[in-house]
């Protein structure tokens, strides 16, 4: 893709926006959508053309003919664990997706996806392990990872794991919390920065498609991670219980390998003990 490549993306909030702001400084077009009439001129403020775009079951599909007038599309929009539609609106989403985008001229698609869509296996899953979500936000996302690959153009589904960086501390998760079950369970983690390098990576390539994982090389425990966390930020640390239940440890070989990537946050503790510092 020539650098004056068209980038559309769905969902600018605390990973779309800022990839957003890589894509533009990268020489992109970049339109972004947003739910909040609000965030509308500072969209427009940073360079990113603006589109107020929602899904919601009571409400008619949103026309995205001009939003979808891209190259790329990515889409960056988890579901609505917190909302009582949020899952019915998330189906929405797929489904209007799928409907005009067949119309549209994107001929490629990066869907943000999760590696809650594998289950906890007790081993390591790679690209190629089975998706058998155990979660309902993982079968919805597995669902629209489903629908979307059935579209006639390159779908790249980027599973990433917990998302952490600027504004997304981990050390509040358990901090001041005891005896947190599950203490030897491997952490699978990738920091924001890694994922816009990512991101780039996929828009760069030519022959990428299908799927591709996401997540930090280094798995410590989740005492030791959540326990250096908390003291990172000078709050309480957790206690654990010294046992390792259901787990699943998140492999991204094909991605490193096929993209030629190296990640930037490599060891999750050495990022941790800058912080600290």
């Amino acid at each position: 893709m020539e650098n004056k490549s068209k980038i559309s993306l769905l969902g600018c909030g605390w990973l779309g926006f800022p990839l957003a702001l890589n894509l533009i400084s990268r020489g992109f077009q970049v339109k972004g959508s947003t739910t909040s009439q609000d965030k509308l001129a500072i969209f427009k403020e940073a360079g990113i053309d603006p589109f107020l775009v929602q899904f919601n079951t009571s409400s008619n599909d949103p026309d995205l003919h001009d939003f979808l007038d891209a190259d790329i599309l990515i889409i960056s929009v988890p579901p609505g664990r917190r909302s009582i539609d949020g899952m019915a609106n998330y189906r929405k989403m797929a489904k209007t997706m799928i409907d005009q985008l067949t119309i549209s001229q994107v001929s490629k698609l990066i869907f943000i996806s999760s590696t809650s869509v594998y289950p906890d296996s007790n081993s390591t899953l790679t690209e190629f392990s089975a998706a058998d979500p155990e979660t309902e936000s993982g079968m919805v996302i597995k669902e629209t990872e489903d629908l979307l690959s059935g579209l006639n153009m390159k779908v790249i589904l980027l599973r990433l794991s917990g998302l952490i960086g600027p504004k997304r501390m981990p050390g509040r998760f358990f901090a001041g919390k005891t005896n947190v079950p599950n203490g030897l369970a491997p952490v699978n983690m990738i920091h924001q920065y890694d994922v816009i390098s990512l991101i780039n990576c996929l828009i760069a390539s030519q022959t990428a498609e299908g799927v591709y994982n996401g997540c930090s090389p280094s798995h410590p425990s989740k005492e030791e991670f959540y326990t250096l966390a908390a003291r990172a930020e000078q709050l309480e640390p957790p206690t654990f219980i010294s046992e390792k239940l259901k787990w699943k440890l998140i492999s991204s070989e094909r991605t490193e390998r096929e993209l030629n990537f190296s990640y930037n946050y490599p060891s999750l503790m050495d990022w941790l003990k800058k912080i600290h510092t």
